[in-house]
């Protein structure tokens, strides 16, 4: 049985904070997958640290994703990298250089399973909207749609899959209920939608009997 590794890595989006553990998008994944693609052992971890941006997870990153080997990781950071605040702003240069040092570094790890050359594969997501009322000046739209932006265009430049997370939400028709009362992290409303957005990522990594794609066939539809 093939074992294929999947690593949720990011801030308390993906931790998941405020909603029951059930709820986060990870932990459905590791509840789900196996009953969808019997044929994969899967072992799917949740690296997401709340508070983190990008700087912080740069840093953690041997130890919380490459050290698991992933064949596929979720990336989503941004919402605290955008925050006007004395510790947790990174300007969006800052904020480039430290997601593509990331992707980067996740590209260049020999994961040794075999699938797609032993390369991982990440997933970029885009942060998602802000109920402004609630979060600014600390935090608003327009700031974040600007680091969404760099999100795709690294997504662009270095052939990663997209989940354009912001837009999805800003689509609903009101997307106000996919935010907590913070208006800030999600609501389980948000998180189901995370999820169909991420598992809807995932079956196009993958083929009818659970084995990953070659990362070349897969990339030419991007």
């Amino acid at each position: 049985m093939i074992k294929t590794t999947i690593v949720g890595f990011g801030d308390s989006l993906t931790y998941g904070y405020g909603v029951p553990r059930n709820v986060g998008y990870v932990e459905r994944l590791e509840k789900f997958m196996p009953q969808y693609f019997p044929n994969i052992s899967w072992h799917i971890c949740n690296s997401g640290t709340s508070g983190d941006t990008t700087r912080e997870g740069l840093i953690r990153l041997e130890k919380n994703v490459l050290s698991y080997h992933p064949n596929i990781v979720f990336i989503l950071f941004g919402s605290n990298d955008s925050a006007m605040n004395e510790k947790q702003f990174r300007s969006l240069e800052e904020y480039e250089n430290n997601l593509r040092k990331i992707i980067a570094k996740i590209k260049s790890h020999n994961n040794r399973t075999g699938l797609n050359g032993c390369i991982p594969i990440p997933v970029l997501i885009t942060p998602p909207p802000v109920r402004e009322e609630l979060c600014a000046p600390v935090r608003t739209n327009n700031r974040l749609k600007q680091y969404g932006y760099i999100v795709k265009t690294l997504a662009k430049e270095y052939h990663c899959p997209l989940i354009d997370f912001f837009e999805n939400m800003m689509m609903q028709e009101n997307y106000y209920e996919l935010l907590a009362d913070d208006g800030l992290h999600l609501s389980e409303k948000g998180y189901d939608l995370l999820y169909d957005l991420v598992f809807s990522e995932i079956t196009k990594l993958i083929n009818y009997q659970g084995v990953l794609k070659d990362w070349d066939e897969y990339s030419e539809e991007y």
